[in-house]
């Protein structure tokens, strides 16, 4: 029973405050009257209208947009997939080691990378760490011997080398690991070449496919700023009828212009 009243109660109260009021002794009145029936029946409609008035501009301009998002979606996931792809490029890091039977220490071979390792492991180490790393791309790499020993000598890019000496008798083996540097130095090298390739088309697809976007998106903007304007203007005039009906409820009733 109690919640029936407190139901009642709340909704009286908000028809109240909906209601026009005319100021009175107590500062305001409701106007129950017939005389104030027209202002009323005028300020309600007018009420009405424009909450009309707002929810259809809401829902012309969603529509518009829903559409002009619709327009440019296919030329978006063009844009994000091309993005992607070249994010996707495989990236020079070290790779995989090629042919470590072969390996002398401290030179170690892999797909992107030439390592030099230190002589020892340090403490608590399983193996050597590495002492340099130096990228295949641009390096030479040279045999050669005296009559004591062999020797390994791998210049930097910047002219810069480096050399390694072994034993006579890995004379063999030393030659055989300056052979697979060179080879896998060419094979880095047009990994990067086709990489680099690759990444210019990307680039240029990324290119043209914004171009498409940008100019779909364009196309479709006419009709949306008309639906925004004509959003606007409705509601404008919504907010007119209602100044109006509040203005003529002042005049008519005699009373405090309503506050909604």
């Amino acid at each position: 029973m109690i919640v029936v009243l407190v139901v009642l109660g709340c909704g009286l109260l908000f028809w109240l405050l909906r209601y026009p009021c005319v100021p009175g002794r107590a500062r305001f009145t409701f106007s129950f009257g017939t005389e104030e029936r027209a202002a009323r029946r005028a300020l309600s409609d007018a009420r009405g209208e424009r909450r009309s008035a707002y929810d259809k501009a809401r829902r012309s301009e969603a529509d518009a947009e829903r559409r002009w998002s619709e327009r440019v979606a296919p030329y978006r996931k063009r844009v994000q997939e091309l993005q992607a792809a070249r994010a996707a490029l495989p990236k020079p890091g070290q790779g995989q080691a090629v042919r470590p039977k072969r390996w002398l220490p401290p030179l170690e071979l892999h797909q992107h990378v030439l390592l030099f390792m230190t002589k020892e492991a340090s403490d608590g180490a399983e193996r050597p760490s590495v002492d340099e790393r130096l990228p295949l791309a641009g390096i030479a790499v040279e045999f050669g011997h005296t009559r004591d020993n062999v020797h390994i000598r791998v210049t930097r890019p910047d002219g810069t080398s480096r050399t390694e000496h072994y034993p006579r008798d890995r004379e063999v083996a030393a030659y055989d690991l300056v052979e697979d540097i060179r080879n896998q130095v060419l094979r880095h090298e047009e990994f990067l070449r086709r990489r680099e390739a690759r990444e210019a088309e990307l680039v240029a697809e990324i290119k043209r496919a914004e171009a498409d976007l940008a100019q779909a998106g364009e196309a479709g903007r006419p009709e949306l700023d008309t639906v925004r304007e004509a959003a606007r203007t409705r509601r404008a005039r919504a907010d007119a009828q209602l100044r109006a009906a509040r203005d003529g409820w002042k005049e008519d009733a005699g009373g405090l212009r309503p506050w909604r």
